[in-house]
């Protein structure tokens, strides 16, 4: 026998919640994107790579032997 989440309305209704907010969020960020300015030259990278390190990797300076 299979049980859908159809079957339970408590579980439907969260997941309706669930659908209802993300909606929510999507449309404030596109309200964002659209009052934003958009910088000259800004790039689509969060965060430069400028000197960062890979993890778990070690130099000589950080592990002396």
């Amino acid at each position: 026998m299979l049980i859908s989440e159809l079957s339970f309305p408590h579980l439907q209704a969260a997941r309706e919640a669930r659908l209802t907010d993300e909606l929510e969020r999507r449309r404030v960020v596109q309200e964002r994107l659209a009052e934003a300015p958009v910088a000259s030259g800004a790039s689509s990278e969060r965060m430069p790579q400028v000197g960062v390190q890979a993890i778990g990797t070690r130099s000589a300076e950080a592990c002396p032997a």
